[in-house]
């Protein structure tokens, strides 16, 4: 059993006795850091959780015979055993009938010191996998989280749709359980909402954060472009991205967006076309302009520079008219341009996408003759892996294992061996295997209710991790949040 770090490592210098009975110099033996492990015990679901609190002194070595307090909300802890020294141990069983899936929020606490990690509790996670856990740092919020996608390498991660308010009750409306107003209605109670924050530390320079006027009101008008009325709802939205930290939580946020004040049918589905090199990625995204010939939302390229904010474009209204000034964005010309193309993937040398939108749900593949964005390509066919009562969307390719991962249904992340033959026939594809999934119906609050956007990253330190994105309803609001689970 590996032992995967899921948190925070908290660092704290404690005033204690010291030597030559100095009392605010520290001693090898007092506590500077606590950092929480978590591991899924195999058997039946729902699986129990093995939870590590390892504390250190400030020179890194283990700190033993200490006393270390455990909770666990969602669930049960049990006694607390040091497995070796510094290293303290409890065992949290899930207050989860079978088949449910929800979060298990584990807290330790030793001196002055406290750590947090949250379980991921899913029915169906495949044997090769440990246990899901929320990704820790600045990444998750009480808000949207959606559209999320690690980088190669394990070190940036862009959280393609962030929004401050619920955008599942807002765009479906009272038809989605639990939700109350009328859908993408501005008068909608869960449309004026705001549950996650829209300014620094977690949020900086988010595009539309003046349209809150309040926690329960946002101004749904955007006169820079041209919308003066509030016909419909338009909740502040953009993408973010983060930088892996040492202890493998991510934060140091950057907005990435198009300044249209933080319109909500923003770029969304980023992915990278390979690890990003000192800081600089080449990136491709789906976009409905607000300008041009309406095709719906399209595939575009775009050279970015990670760690700042990250401007993809400009419109203003004058005179009447929607101007889109700077636009450095490169379309990809697909044939045919259909009316929904969202979510890209790139690998074995096509561009994979789906369309995750009004239309089926299906994954598509294309060809690029020469090197993108300025390739010509091959027209537009199903990848054989679509069946037609299945719903199959969110494409990854994972070139170094030969796999593609998707989304089936919202309801689990399947994966299906590919080498990289002809897309389009099924000899290409092996059978789907569920690596990560969900069982039973949600009912209420605390339960998750979907999951989707897989991406797999490969650190310098040999770990694997599977990324994706899940939705939990909360009392009064649906939570998109992003997890992840390492590879045993």
């Amino acid at each position: 059993m590996r032992y995967q770090s899921l948190a925070l490592l908290i660092p704290f210098a404690l005033a204690a006795c010291g030597s030559e009975g100095d009392p605010s110099k520290p001693t090898a033996s007092t506590p500077a850091s606590i950092r929480l492990d978590l591991a899924r015990q195999d058997g039946p679901a729902p699986y129990p959780v093995e939870v590590t609190a390892r504390v250190t002194s400030s020179d890194g070595k283990p700190v033993p015979g200490l006393s270390v307090e455990f909770t666990a909300e969602g669930g049960t802890a049990g006694a607390v055993s040091e497995v070796s020294a510094g290293a303290y141990r409890v065992t949290v069983e899930p207050a989860l009938a079978a088949g449910d899936a929800g979060e298990v929020v584990v807290r330790a606490k030793v001196a002055d010191l406290s750590a947090e990690a949250t379980a991921v509790v899913l029915p169906v996670v495949g044997a090769a996998w440990g246990q899901p856990e929320r990704v820790p740092g600045l990444v998750n919020t009480a808000g949207t989280e959606d559209s999320a996608e690690v980088s190669p390498d394990g070190e940036w991660l862009i959280v393609s749709t962030y929004s401050p308010a619920d955008l599942l009750c807002c765009i479906a409306g009272k038809d989605l359980p639990g939700c109350t107003g009328e859908a993408a209605s501005p008068m909608s109670p869960e449309c004026n909402a705001t549950h996650g924050p829209y300014a620094a530390p977690e949020r900086p320079d988010m595009p539309g954060a003046g349209r809150i006027l309040s926690p329960t009101q946002i101004d749904h008008t955007i006169p820079q472009l041209g919308v003066t009325q509030e016909l419909f709802a338009l909740p502040p939205v953009a993408a973010y991205g983060f930088r892996r930290q040492p202890d493998g939580s991510f934060a140091a946020p950057f907005v990435i967006a198009i300044d249209m004040n933080g319109y909500t049918y923003s770029p969304f589905g980023f992915t990278y076309l390979g690890a990003p090199k000192d800081g600089a990625a080449s990136v491709l995204f789906a976009f409905d302009p607000l300008h041009g010939a309406d095709t719906g939302p399209d595939l575009y390229q775009a050279d970015v520079k990670l760690g700042a904010p990250v401007s993809l474009g400009k419109y203003s209204f004058e005179n009447n008219f929607l101007i889109a000034d700077p636009f450095p964005l490169t379309q990809l010309p697909l044939v045919p341009l259909d009316p929904f193309h969202s979510n890209p993937a790139f690998g074995h040398g096509y561009v994979w996408f789906d369309t995750e939108g009004p239309v089926e749900k299906d994954i598509f593949v294309a060809k690029p003759s020469g090197a993108l964005p300025g390739a010509t390509f091959s027209e537009t066919v199903v990848a054989a892996i679509s069946k037609p009562d299945v719903e199959e969307f969110q494409p990854f390719v994972d070139e170094a294992a030969s796999k593609l991962y998707f989304s089936r249904g919202f309801r689990d992340i399947s994966t299906s061996a590919y080498s990289g033959g002809d897309p389009a026939l099924p000899a290409s594809f092996g059978d789907p295997v569920v690596e990560i999934g969900l069982d039973a119906l949600p009912d209420g609050p605390g339960d998750i209710v979907a999951l989707g956007e897989p991406s797999v990253a490969r650190t310098g330190d040999g770990e694997e991790w599977l990324y994706f994105v899940y939705y939990v309803r909360r009392e009064g609001h649906y939570d998109g949040s992003v997890g992840r689970v390492k590879k045993r």
